[in-house]
């Protein structure tokens, strides 16, 4: 008899395998030893769409809320093989009992039980939770499986999640699209991450630049600056005044400060570097680190973690010598780091790592195999290998100085830092010159070093003084960098205590929005939506996102809720509440919203929302004319035809006007023309036969087809008039969705 082992990721099965002496490679799996293990490549099971289920086939307003009685579940397309090699070792006479060895948190929990309960499989569970695979470790952890039902609180908290975000995401998005009629999408994660990018778009679009002056006065190798002043007169006066004089200096302050190596990279902090540095977007990150991962250069790409397990670190110092030895990230950083004493130990911890490590280069990483990458590739190999090196180094040391002083009786202030101990700044300085091309961020200005003589009490004449002119700024765009930074501390905008911690808590979940594995998808899932436009490196919102944020449920656009939802999940997980009962108060938040939304409805958004281009007003009732989902006809917003009913109107004036009009596609000039009543010229009409004529178009009378019909060319015999039928190389209107 065998025991399985399930793990998340096959990384992982192998470790394990290691550990218990199985060594029999198979297709999905690895056995031996009395052991069989295998894996489930993340999410193998997912809930049904609505569309999936029979009663939520076709729903409109009074349909709503989509609740349920019965959940619907299926198999990832992508994970359909290993799901039938699973289920056929769960079904396997030679196995006597599974252990669920996916990863210690929640997610993990949540993937190993719908795999099992998909299955149908009855055979009893041992849950292994472990974040080592030192082999040792992993045995001891084995023989100390507790049984699965240990875990059910756990388990509980993540149904409870997935759940919730398919209630109100579903139901939101399908009210607002019934409503607006516009293919709207809002959730627990988007809407509240495309409402940051609406606020700093609108404050920048409402800043208006204020000038603001300072005297700046150069004395005894020092820059210093006065107060800002709105009056430019009075800032001149001051400087007049400095002029010949001398200044007393007040105070003079100089301390030492650390600045600590970095971190290693956890994907989130990798795709900020990038962007920072390499102008790199969150997505283009992510799919250059997963090229390297499958080319096997580096290690698993979506992780959170920033620190490696002890068990790692000879194999870390293996890379690292291999490194310095390649001369990655550079023969300057190489040397720096000789000269350092590495202090690989640090980036170890075990109760830091949740599933996988940080990421890192493997042994296989060569300065001549990274020179030949693409350029994406290039620019995160060369960062990884960079933040390696840089996160082992020492500390480096800055001496912060701060000199104030007085002239004239008005008080004036300089700074300056110095590098005293560079360490790992040499490595990070080299690093930006490697990957330089790919930035367009300009380096700060430093400011000279204040001289050493320069003491409380001493008076220096003024050399020169003059007006430095300025404008105050608007508040910066997001860039893919800083919005990911918003994401992942979104419990920063939150003041309650015990929500701002249920939203920070990472042990069991993802702090903050989304997870690093999906922040850089919703960002992508925005852009494509058309909510916001990627301009340089800034992320602007677009007139739809404004639109859609105006109309989302207002709770839906905060991270509060989320906090909420990990507090009482964090309790369903203790066990201190049901998983019902959090369901239940879901459904209750779902009709509300929904409620709110048919509330709240406003018919001026409407355009706004859907984005759809309008031509002009509608000649008979006054509403926007817009251009049809198929691009084919501009049609009035107010008029609505049923798609099952041969598209009768069912509402509206049911003006359209077909945008190609015999052969020939109006330009929105003509059409617009054509829809105010005014006879409009059109060349190049086609016939029959192919050949070519010219004419004046105007529209037919009601009730409309979308065709139109042929006016007098001035003084020449009007052509043959349109019935609607096919003739002259027009088309009869084509019946179709919208």
């Amino acid at each position: 008899m065998s025991v399985l082992i399930i793990a998340e990721k096959p990384s992982v099965a192998r470790g394990i395998a290691e550990a218990v002496g199985a060594h029999e490679r198979k297709d999905g799996f690895i056995a031996g030893n009395g052991y069989v293990l295998s894996w489930c490549h993340g999410h193998l099971v997912g809930l049904d769409l609505p569309r999936e289920y029979p009663e939520f086939a076709r729903v409109g307003m009074g349909d709503l809320p989509m609740v349920p009685t019965e959940w619907r579940w299926h198999v990832s397309e992508a994970g359909k093989d290993q799901f039938k090699v699973l289920k056929k070792l769960m079904a396997s006479s030679d196995v006597e009992w599974i252990v669920n060895a996916c990863d210690a948190d929640r997610e993990g929990e949540d993937i190993f039980r719908r795999v099992y309960e998909f299955t149908g499989c009855s055979k009893p569970v041992k849950r292994f939770w472990s974040t080592s695979l030192v082999p040792e470790q992993v045995r001891a952890d084995l023989a100390a499986a507790k049984p699965q039902s240990a875990y059910d609180g756990l388990a509980d908290s993540a149904r409870g999640r997935a759940k919730a975000d398919w209630l109100v995401g579903m139901n939101a998005s399908t009210a607002l699209n019934a409503l607006y009629k516009a293919g709207l999408s809002c959730g627990r994660v988007q809407t509240p991450t495309l409402a940051l990018i609406v606020e700093r778009t609108r404050k920048s679009r409402a800043f208006e630049p204020e000038p603001f002056y300072q005297v700046r006065i150069s004395a005894h190798g020092m820059s210093l600056l006065g107060e800002k002043l709105s009056d430019k007169d009075k800032a001149a006066s001051r400087a007049d005044d400095a002029r010949g004089g001398s200044i007393k200096v007040t105070s003079v302050e100089r301390k030492r400060e650390k600045d600590k190596a970095p971190k290693l990279y956890d994907l989130t902090s990798l795709q900020r570097d990038a962007s920072d540095l390499g102008g790199l977007t969150a997505e283009k990150t992510l799919n250059a680190l997963q090229a390297l991962y499958e080319a096997k250069l580096m290690t698993y790409p979506r992780t959170e973690s920033r620190y490696v397990m002890e068990s790692d670190l000879p194999e870390v110092e293996a890379v690292l010598s291999r490194l310095v030895r390649e001369g990655l990230p550079g023969k300057a950083a190489a040397a720096a780091f000789k000269d350092s004493q590495p202090e690989i130990a640090k980036v170890a911890d075990d109760s830091k790592v949740h599933g996988h490590g940080a990421v890192l280069p493997t042994r296989l990483v060569t300065a001549e195999g990274v020179a030949e990458l693409p350029d994406d590739q290039r620019t995160v190999a060369l960062l990884v290998c960079a933040r390696l090196v840089e996160a082992v180094m020492p500390d480096a040391v800055k001496l912060k100085s701060k000199v104030a002083a007085e002239c004239d009786g008005h008080v004036y202030e300089a700074s300056s830092t110095e590098v005293v101990e560079s360490s790992w700044l040499d490595v990070y300085d080299e690093l930006k010159t490697l990957v330089k091309q790919k930035s367009d961020e300009k380096e700060p200005a430093t400011a000279a070093p204040i001289p050493a003589d320069v003491s409380q009490g001493a008076a220096y004449l003024v050399e020169e003084a003059d007006v430095k002119e300025g404008k105050t700024t608007p508040p910066k765009p997001y860039t893919d960098s800083t919005l990911l930074a918003a994401m992942e501390h979104a419990g920063r905008t939150i003041d309650d205590a015990e929500l701002k911690a249920a939203i920070d808590d990472d042990t069991m979940h993802s702090a903050g929005l989304g997870t690093p594995a999906t922040r850089a998808a919703v960002i992508e899932g925005l852009l494509k939506r058309g909510y916001i436009v990627r301009k340089g490196k800034s992320l602007l919102s677009t007139e739809r996102g404004e639109a859609l944020v105006d109309v989302a449920c207002p709770s839906l656009k905060t991270p509060l809720l989320t906090a909420q939802w990990e507090l009482e999940l964090s309790k369903v997980e203790r066990g201190d509440a049901a998983l019902s009962d959090f369901l239940c108060g879901i459904e209750q938040y779902t009709r509300d919203v929904v409620e709110e939304a048919k509330r709240d409805y406003d018919p001026d958004k409407a355009m706004a929302v859907s984005g759809r281009k309008v031509l002009c007003s509608c000649p008979d009732c006054g509403s926007p004319v817009v251009l049809s989902r198929s691009g084919g006809q501009w049609q009035c917003s107010a008029s609505k035809w049923d798609p099952d009913h041969d598209f009768k109107l069912m509402s509206g004036d049911g003006f359209k006007l077909n945008v190609k009009q015999f052969g020939k596609k109006l330009t929105e000039n003509q059409a617009r023309s054509i829809a105010s009543g005014k006879p409009t010229a059109v060349k190049g009409l086609k016939k029959k036969d192919g050949s070519t004529f010219d004419a004046k178009l105007v529209l037919g009378p009601k009730p409309y087809t979308g065709w139109v019909e042929l006016a007098p060319w001035d003084n020449k015999p009007a052509g043959k008039k349109s019935t609607g039928r096919k003739g002259a190389g027009s088309k009869p209107f084509v019946k179709r969705g919208r």
